[in-house]
């Protein structure tokens, strides 16, 4: 049985990759950092390793598989070491001069611009404007207090007193409005396009802005085909995922992204290609085609419900039900019948988190 190696399994997102890739009839194995909370209870083996000295324990799990067995990372700390290690085994990463590249939002707009793609505006002058951190993979923070939205000078001074931490890595950028958007696409070795998904995020928790807690598959051509070529000039491989605010670039994930399980409630065969570009045996795709089921809805308990209450408690009682609708006709992302385990476990690493 052929092995695969994939990281970041004390997150949520993976848990559904496991089980997908158990059930395409492989041994799944899992790397996480120490003192992080497995979610899957599917894994064959689990290699904890030391945030402190990454490389060096990633070379020693390395060791115990061949150069038929599969990898696939996702973290960014671990990507930028298997570009250094280099590891004999079946892989594809993003170049990491490229990575550093593109997690530079004032660099990333500039070459948007240069493309003829849509992008807020830098060092803008003009409200309202938006503060955030112009590099935020390393942050500990969370994505609702990465940015700051303001109206005039009094709002601007207590931003910048508020994100003072951040001196010298924050960015003022032209606000934009519209619904969010996210292309996550698939890149072999020679930057052709393989594989796609586009979803629309239709609640977020915060509800002032944060990570999606429902989220639909969408097809906007013109979003799509800005995505290919971003990523396309950037000679991108693997995968990422390029963020949009209504057409507007926003940013590019090159991590595993938070909506990922949606892939498998719209039956996509992403990570199946995904192997098929470490095999050679892949087949590049136009951008016109959509390779997945459109209008497929997922949601993330207890996230979503959350977002309702908190409509609620704001007297939007409207958005609060619509919301409600959008749950009831959604597929919950890590719950699963046939294997409950993973949500559990989830639901546990939850309460941990909020007690400490």
């Amino acid at each position: 049985m052929q092995k695969v190696l994939i990281d970041s399994v004390d997150k949520r997102m993976t848990a559904p990759l496991v089980d997908y890739l158990r059930h395409e009839g492989y041994e799944v194995h899992g790397i996480c950092f120490r003192d992080t909370k497995v979610i899957s209870n599917h894994l064959n083996s689990i290699f904890a390793i030391s945030k402190d000295n990454i490389k060096e324990d990633l070379k020693n799990v390395f060791l115990k598989f061949s150069d038929e067995d599969y990898l696939l990372v996702g973290n960014p700390l671990i990507i930028e070491a298997v570009n250094e290690i280099q590891p004999q085994m079946k892989y594809i990463v993003p170049n990491q001069e490229t990575v550093l590249k593109i997690t530079n939002k004032r660099w990333l707009m500039e070459l948007a611009y240069n493309l003829g793609i849509k992008a807020p505006r830098n060092d803008a002058k003009d409200y309202p404007l938006v503060i955030k951190l112009n590099n935020s993979e390393k942050t500990h923070l969370k994505p609702q207090q990465r940015y700051k939205i303001v109206h005039n000078d009094e709002e601007y001074k207590k931003a910048i007193e508020s994100m003072k931490d951040n001196e010298g890595n924050l960015l003022v950028q032209e606000y934009v409005t519209g619904k969010g958007f996210g292309v996550s696409m698939l890149l072999d070795y020679d930057s052709n396009l393989v594989d796609y998904i586009m979803h629309e995020r239709l609640l977020e928790y915060p509800v002032a802005g944060g990570p999606s807690a429902i989220c639909i598959t969408r097809h906007k051509k013109e979003l799509v085909a800005n995505a290919y070529k971003l990523l396309k000039e950037l000679k991108w491989t693997g995968y990422a995922m390029v963020e949009f605010k209504g057409d507007y670039l926003i940013e590019i994930n090159p991590r595993y992204w938070g909506s990922m399980p949606l892939l498998f409630v719209a039956k996509s065969s992403f990570f199946t290609n995904y192997l098929r570009v470490l095999d050679n045996t892949h087949i590049a795709i136009n951008e016109t085609i959509v390779p997945y089921k459109l209008n497929a809805k997922m949601y993330y308990f207890p996230q979503a419900y959350l977002a309702v209450l908190a409509f609620i408690k704001k007297g939007k009682i409207n958005q609060a039900l619509k919301s409600l609708g959008d749950i009831l006709t959604a597929k919950e992302g890590v719950f699963s019948l046939s294997n409950p385990t993973p949500f559990m476990n989830y639901l546990k690493s939850l309460v941990g988190r909020n007690m400490k």
